[in-house]
């Protein structure tokens, strides 16, 4: 008997391929409705962090998706975390918020109040004691003027309508107000109100300076008054004696009233006949020679202030005190002198003399620079344009009304201007 073999198709004795496992759907969404009619959508998923079930809430199915699209892909590289809460959210939005927001700057100060601070603190420290006297004299009349107004409501037009207020309006500590305030006052007061401003810039309360590059007014030039030889030896003769000292020191050195107050015993050398000299004007010092006659005076106080200290001053007032303000003095010798109605004669005329009779004398103009301390060449020449000897020359030279003998007589040659001069003269 012969036994048949039943052959199974190929397909059915192949291996079933292995069917694809199906992956395990991150989280899941759902859908709600509320009584008023709004739909939200929920994403639920388990957090092996927290070990328990989250949900989050979302307007629409999109953002919901996206959302577990997102936290599935940091599932599966491994930098999943634990994402903010809503309210966590909303507060780490705020956050951001207020750092991208420019910081809020502070208020605006007023001009008189931060005005008063910057010349109390900044100002005074290193400006001479004039300086911040003519700049609190400009402080009282922006106290009257502008009041409590902030410092960006300092205009020009706001400079303009105070500069004409200004004009009619005097603020002097002494009872003065009748007195007009001229040109210089009004520069003084813009070139401290442009420095306040500078400040305030620096402290970034304005942006820029909205007063830099105004035109100041133009100031009447006063002229130079200058003391004769003979003026000069009357007020020495005829000063009070507790001024003559310091009047004597003025006119044999032309040093500034600032700079002779300030001497003090320890800046006198009498051995070597030298004088130091503090120039707070321009922050420099220059020794200079002792004329005999300062000398002698010198000599005079010491003797009488045997137990005088290094840091004593020389100059003293009839109070006993430092010379502060020398004006009653001044004018007092000028009455002695009998040169009272002289106009335009201030203690700072000695200066002035002293500067033309030094060039007079055959003094160079480089030396009267160092002994006067000006930092300009400049400076000095205003003193030997008064005293040049060959304008002088020149002028007295000039063939005019009894000069000139007949007409077409032409000016005498260079050759005869000293013969000119001294027929002149």
């Amino acid at each position: 008997m012969t036994t048949a073999t039943i052959e199974m198709p190929a397909t059915e004795n192949a291996a079933k391929p292995e069917r694809t496992k199906r992956r395990r759907r991150f989280g899941r969404i759902y859908s709600r409705k509320w009584a008023s009619g709004r739909r939200t959508w929920a994403a639920v998923w388990f957090c092996r962090v927290e070990r328990r079930r989250l949900t989050r809430s979302f307007d629409c199915e999109k953002d919901a998706r996206e959302f577990l699209g997102e936290l599935e892909k940091r599932k599966l590289a491994a930098v999943y975390e634990v994402p903010p809460t809503i309210a966590e959210a909303t507060r780490e939005d705020e956050e951001a918020a207020a750092a991208s927001r420019a910081p809020e700057k502070p208020p605006i100060p007023a001009l008189v109040a931060y005005a008063e601070h910057v010349l109390t603190t900044r100002f005074a420290p290193v400006l001479a004691a004039g300086t911040i006297g003519v700049y609190r004299a400009a402080l009282r009349a922006w106290r009257d003027h502008f009041g409590e107004r902030t410092l960006d409501a300092i205009t020009p037009a706001a400079w303009a309508e105070y500069r004409a207020w200004r004009a009619t309006a005097r603020h002097s500590t002494h009872g003065e107000t009748t007195k007009p305030v001229g040109p210089r006052t009004l520069n003084a007061d813009l070139q401290c109100l442009v420095r306040i401003l500078n400040e305030a810039v620096l402290d970034a309360h304005l942006a820029a300076n909205p007063l830099a590059g105004t035109k100041k007014l133009r100031e009447p030039k006063r002229p130079r008054r200058y003391l004769s030889l003979d003026e000069i030896e009357r007020l020495l003769a005829n000063c009070p004696k507790r001024f003559k000292p310091l009047l004597t020191t003025a006119i044999f050195t032309g040093c500034r009233k600032s700079e002779l107050v300030a001497i003090r015993w320890h800046d006198v050398d009498l051995d070597g006949r030298k004088l130091t000299i503090y120039r707070s004007k321009t922050g420099t010092s220059d020794r200079l020679d002792l004329h005999p006659v300062v000398a002698k005076e010198l000599e005079r106080m010491k003797r009488k202030r045997p137990d005088a200290t290094g840091e004593d001053h020389v100059f003293l007032s009839t109070h006993g005190t430092a010379f502060v303000d020398v004006r009653k003095s001044w004018n007092a010798a000028l009455r002695a002198a009998g040169i009272e109605q002289r106009p335009g004669l201030t203690f700072h005329t000695t200066r002035h003399s002293f500067s033309c009779w030094f060039l007079s004398n055959g003094g160079a103009v480089t030396d009267l620079m160092a002994q006067l301390g000006h930092q300009k060449l400049e400076t000095t020449q205003i003193y030997a344009a008064a005293v040049s000897e060959r304008r002088r020359a020149t002028v007295m030279a000039l063939p005019f009304g009894g000069t000139r003998k007949r007409r077409g007589t032409k000016p005498p040659a260079a050759d005869d201007t000293t013969e000119s001069v001294a027929a002149a003269s």
